[in-house]
């Protein structure tokens, strides 16, 4: 959903961690994007968020990022998947439950358009009878 993902990113950019959702993100668009595209991406992300001294560093233990910089001398759609899942593992076990839990989540929800609810029966194969029978 665009505007959640607006909204965690915004979170995010307080806590101080948004790179991580701009890593992920930079990643969907590598797996996904142009084929003739997958070195000058891979170079990108590896310039913004891998490089020492990145900008937007991102925090993936030695061994993933032993693979990944191995990786990365042969560059490919699926290069950054260790990284990206380590990445991904740490937004879903710290990240996002703070952000489920904060005010701007909260707001969030509460500015929801929620669709009316249809009527639905429990069993819908139960048709209501139209007329009432007399009882014997």
């Amino acid at each position: 959903d665009p505007l959640g993902r607006a909204q965690l990113l915004e979170f995010l950019k307080k806590e101080f961690s948004a790179e991580n959702l701009s890593f992920w993100e930079a990643c969907e668009e590598l797996r996904y994007g142009e084929q003739s595209r997958i070195t000058e991406i891979v170079d990108s992300i590896y310039q913004q968020f891998l490089a020492p001294g990145a900008t937007r560093w991102v925090n993936i233990d030695s061994k993933t990022m032993e693979r990944t910089l191995e990786g990365i001398k042969t560059p490919h759609r699926y290069v950054l998947d260790d990284a990206q899942m380590h990445i991904y593992m740490l937004m879903k076990k710290d990240s996002y439950p703070r952000f489920l839990k904060s005010e701007l989540y909260r707001n969030l929800l509460a500015e929801a358009i929620i669709p009316p609810e249809t009527k639905k029966r429990v069993f819908p194969f139960m048709r209501k009878q139209r007329h009432s029978s007399p009882s014997p």
